[in-house]
């Protein structure tokens, strides 16, 4: 009895130290990230000229050092205060029992840090006004003029409008063609035949964009593509497949699904290895043929990891493949059916040097991808009961 009450009171003795540990790592959050914030702001507000640190840029800086180290102190007070003891044995038991798995996870970590999330204090380019010579931090604020300006031109309803339609026929069309794959492999009788196959249709995710292009035109090229040669030797007409925009769409659904079919079916494939046997030993004594085995049992039993798969997708919709229609696209498609917000925040940025207006445009194409995911994953979440989040 003296044991359990012992166990019972520990959560209760500890509870205000934890609730001020929250309180202060909120604190020191806000502080932190208010600080960086503040500081970014007036360095636009002022301007380079007129910039004096110790006037300007010392509160915010302080106010920064401040949040960063209650962060720091109150991180180590958990884990080295007498108070925090309890609260913090379970998660210190874990840091010793797993070490070396988290210390192999820390360089991964580090990496996702600095080239992921340090880059993303560009983005405040989009509200900026941007001079090569002033930089990132001196230039003045703009407010939205840079998205009103990309709004404001011609060409932003067609690029917007070619990015939705590919990305949505992109979805209807490959989507569903690894799991068809993946289905079909699973009823091949042959371990021998099924690995053959397997590796056969997996190889092509590893052939770059690039290298895929010189094989489409070795192919289709109208002057010495094979396929080409062949028609006029039969004399057919030749195929313009590749400055023809009529057929840009085409190709561009065929060699998504030639590349990275094969490579979606791993995902599913590891699902269906997870079906429980007895449901189909059960379902073949029941007289159920194979097709109807795949359709009521092996489908339903991997419509978790399908859904979650179809959120992600949905959520990339305004991100169509750039290194795919940058590489397939030629002079007589570029500024038609091969202009996706992808190549015009490249030209725009790349070639033009508005990187503003380049930064504008992609922050708002990533705001829209956001809401579809989070859009996406609310639906199927309402409709049948399992979301990704």
């Amino acid at each position: 009895m003296t044991k359990i009450k012992t166990a019972e009171a520990l959560p209760g003795t500890s509870r205000n130290p934890v609730l001020l540990f929250r309180i202060l790592l909120l604190i020191g959050a806000v502080l932190l990230i208010g600080g960086a914030v503040w500081y970014v702001a007036i360095t636009g507000i002022i301007g380079r000229k007129d910039w004096d640190f110790t006037r300007y840029g010392l509160a915010p800086t302080l106010t920064a050092a401040l949040g960063g180290g209650l962060l720091v102190c109150d991180i180590a007070a958990y884990f080295f205060l007498p108070c925090f003891r309890e609260a913090s044995r379970p998660l210190k038991h874990d840091l010793r029992r797993d070490k070396a798995r988290y210390l192999l996870i820390l360089p991964g970590i580090l990496l996702v840090f600095v080239f992921n999330y340090i880059p993303m204090y560009g983005i405040v380019l989009a509200f900026k006004d941007y001079k090569i010579k002033s930089g990132i931090m001196f230039s003045e604020w703009c407010g939205l003029e840079n998205f009103t300006r990309f709004f404001g031109r011609s060409v932003a309803g067609n690029v917007i409008l070619n990015t939705l339609f590919i990305g949505v026929t992109q979805l209807i069309i490959t989507f569903p063609i690894p799991i068809i794959l993946a289905l079909l492999l699973n009823e091949l009788r042959s371990k021998k035949f099924r690995s053959a196959i397997q590796s056969t249709i997996y190889l092509p995710h590893f052939v770059s964009w690039i290298i895929m292009y010189s094989l489409v035109f070795s192919l289709f090229s109208v002057t010495g593509g094979m396929v080409n040669k062949l028609l006029i030797s039969m004399e057919l007409p030749t195929i313009n497949l590749l400055s023809d925009p009529d057929m840009f769409y085409g190709m561009l659904y065929g060699t998504s699904i030639w590349k990275e079919a094969g490579w979606g079916t791993i995902i599913y494939m590891a699902a269906i290895a997870g079906v429980d046997e007895e449901m189909h030993e059960a379902a073949y004594l029941d007289g159920a043929n194979r097709f109807q085995r795949c359709i009521y049992i092996t489908l339903p039993s991997i419509a978790f990891v399908i859904t979650t798969m179809l959120i992600l997708n949905v959520g990339s919709v305004m991100g169509a493949n750039f290194d795919q229609i940058m590489n397939l696209r030629t002079d007589a498609t570029a500024n038609t059916v091969a202009q996706v917000i992808d190549t015009y925040v490249y030209d725009m940025g790349v070639e033009k040097g508005q990187y503003d207006l380049a930064t504008a445009i992609g922050l708002f194409q990533q705001g829209v991808n956001c809401i579809l995911l989070f859009a996406s994953n609310f639906v199927v979440k309402k409709m049948s009961g399992e979301g990704f989040f």
